[in-house]
């Protein structure tokens, strides 16, 4: 068996990955070709929709810029955008649909399932599908640096932010108020400090538990993985009140930060630089 992953785990691994992303580009757009959307809506969805270019075109650039700073890999970008914009919303999707399932197959009482459902759902299946997708980049790469799996968990958060803020104003211009401006309006609002957040801190301790990195001890790296999962699990609890979206964003950023400053003081080799050796390399950049 292990003589047989020598010779075609790589050749398997780009063969499920290829299958993931045609199945989740379908399933994404294959939506809109159902018959009972109404063709008169198109024009307000596609309008409602353009507002979210509103943080998708400043984040592009920024993730343009981080890229040249952290001296990242095309080909790690390159991956990312295109794993990152179709298998972790299909996934994340299935395993909610999944663990949805099993709590409507228990005894759990309804009020509970509709109150903590998304709590239960979401943290533990977006999470790791957004982390898959920069365990695959680290996989069909042969390995990624600490700088680069940053990079590949914002664009993996980044993609899946986009396409369920378009599923978001889809579901309310086809189905629910047959307009979706309004929801467009609160998704962008809350983008930045949301699912991008998570795939940075995430990946980047998904990673530094793989690779053993000094720089990010195993229990600070595992602190790195569960701190999205508790987060999101708390941000979708039945919290109420004005406070709720601004202080967890804020939290998701500042923790996001953090992890920037570990990763912008290590080398392509996840060495710690020296702090002349930081200088240097902060001004060249």
């Amino acid at each position: 068996m292990r003589k047989f992953f020598d010779n075609y785990g790589y050749k398997l691994l780009v063969i499920i990955t290829v299958a993931l992303v045609f199945i989740g580009f379908r399933d994404f757009f294959s939506q809109f070709a159902e018959k009972d959307k109404s063709v008169a809506l198109f024009p307000a969805f596609l309008t409602a929709s353009s507002l979210v270019l509103l943080y998708a075109v400043p984040t592009a650039f920024f993730v343009r810029y981080l890229v040249n700073r952290l001296n990242v890999s095309r080909k790690v970008v390159l991956l990312s955008f295109i794993l990152g914009f179709t298998i972790p919303l299909y996934l994340g999707g299935e395993g909610n649909a999944l663990i949805s399932q099993v709590l409507f197959s228990t005894s759990v009482p309804r009020a509970v399932i509709d109150s903590w459902g998304a709590a239960l759902t979401a943290p533990f299946t977006e999470e790791i599908a957004k982390g898959l997708v920069v365990l695959l980049v680290y996989l069909l790469c042969r390995g990624i640096s600490l700088k680069e799996a940053f990079v590949s968990g914002m664009i993996s958060g980044f993609g899946f932010q986009v396409l369920e803020d378009w599923a978001y104003i889809s579901q309310a211009t086809f189905g629910e108020t047959n307009s979706g401006f309004s929801i467009a309006f609160e998704r962008v609002s809350n983008a930045l400090g949301s699912h991008m957040a998570f795939g940075i801190v995430f990946g980047v301790g998904l990673i530094a538990i793989i690779k053993n990195v000094p720089a990010i001890p195993r229990l600070k790296a595992l602190c790195l993985i569960l701190a999205p999962v508790i987060l999101h699990f708390i941000w979708n609890s039945p919290l109420e009140g004005d406070w709720v979206n601004p202080l967890f964003g804020s939290i998701n950023l500042n923790l996001a930060y953090y992890v920037f400053t570990i990763v912008n003081r290590l080398d392509d080799n996840d060495n710690i630089l020296a702090a002349r050796e930081f200088d240097k390399a902060a001004k060249l950049n």
